[in-house]
């Protein structure tokens, strides 16, 4: 039990070393828009692997699934109704990358829970390589605004939650994830399109959708 707690923080690491390769990259001097763009790309890709997941969760928990999709869209929108000029497109980027990572920390306690300790080291492994780009995209674009603590920081928080839903999960019982995991699976779909469109529609270049296209095919593979 100890081993397995432990192993559901190694996803964290990957994160955090993503955001300090994003506080320390200066030297890159790459746009932020173009970085924005790529983390579209990214959530573009995300949003591709939660579909196939979403439906194999319908056929499996219907309600909950087209429940979690309705909430995902309404929590987007009274985020969007209720926010103020302080909230830019870069912070959206960090409630996105939250959102995706709640399902994965369920899966990574899934995995700890039920399958064999080398299939989950596998799988954490795999997660926690993922987990490198998605740090320097969220703390890269903040580092101008916020300065390298805070932008280090965030870049750590959006991969925080992973341990702790993997940890709940290790520590309850089984029959809560069966209600848990397909809720939250359309809740991040529906959420994560929502915020992919909205990046969509602020890239104001063209040419940038040309780096949007090439991120979603590349990390698509990767998470295939």
């Amino acid at each position: 039990m100890i081993i397995r707690l432990i192993l559901s923080f190694v996803p964290l690491v990957g994160t955090s070393l993503g955001s300090l390769l994003g506080i320390v990259s200066k030297k890159l001097k790459k746009p932020e828009e173009i970085l924005v763009a790529i983390a579209t790309g990214i959530l573009g890709a995300i949003s591709f692997s939660l579909f196939f997941e979403t439906i194999n969760a319908i056929r499996n928990n219907c309600y909950l699934v087209i429940l979690g999709f309705a909430l995902g869209f309404l929590f987007i929108f009274l985020v969007d109704f209720f926010q103020t000029e302080s909230i830019t497109t870069k912070e959206k980027l960090l409630i996105a990358m939250i959102i995706h990572n709640i399902p994965e920390g369920i899966l990574i306690g899934i995995a700890l829970t039920n399958e064999s300790l080398v299939t989950a080291c596998a799988l954490v492994t795999s997660i926690s390589l993922q987990n490198i780009p998605d740090g320097i995209v969220v703390s890269m674009p903040l580092l101008s605004s916020k300065g390298k603590a805070k932008a280090f920081f965030m870049g750590v928080l959006s991969g925080a939650v992973e341990p702790v839903a993997a940890i709940l999960i290790i520590l309850s019982a089984k029959q809560f994830i069966s209600y848990v995991e397909p809720f939250l699976i359309g809740f991040s779909f529906s959420a994560i399109i929502m915020i992919c469109w909205e990046l969509l529609k602020e890239t104001e270049k063209k040419s940038l959708i040309a780096f949007i296209a090439i991120a979603t095919v590349i990390f698509n593979t990767i998470l295939s």
